[in-house]
Order: structure tokens, then C-alpha cells, then sequence
């Protein structure tokens, strides 16, 4: 019994780190070409908010 608990533990433990590291990757690969686009789209107004917010 503690063999078959400890197998599943270690099954159990990698099957984790290998899904938290796939859901942090898929993250970052869906939220980086957002990120691009929005500055790509909007480059005027941010400059714009960003320049008035450093003045005021």
C-alpha cells in the first residue's frame, strides 16, 4: 500500500508541474499578442494620456 501511495503521489505531483507549467506558457502566448496589438492600435492615445499624466 505505501508503494502504490507513493507512485500515485509522484504521478500525481509531476502531472501538476507539468500542467501548471503548460497553463503558465499558454498564458503568456495568449496575453503577449493582446498586448501588442492594444499598443499597436491605440499608440496616439496612450502617448497622449501617458505625456498629460507625467505633466500634471
Amino acid at each position: 500500500m505505501r508503494r502504490i501511495s507513493a507512485a500515485l503521489s509522484a504521478i500525481i505531483g509531476s502531472i501538476a508541474s507539468v500542467l501548471s507549467a503548460v497553463v503558465g506558457a499558454v498564458i503568456t502566448v495568449v496575453t503577449l499578442p493582446f498586448r501588442v496589438l492594444q499598443r499597436l492600435l491605440t499608440p496616439s492615445r496612450g502617448r497622449s494620456a501617458r505625456t498629460r499624466r507625467r505633466a500634471i
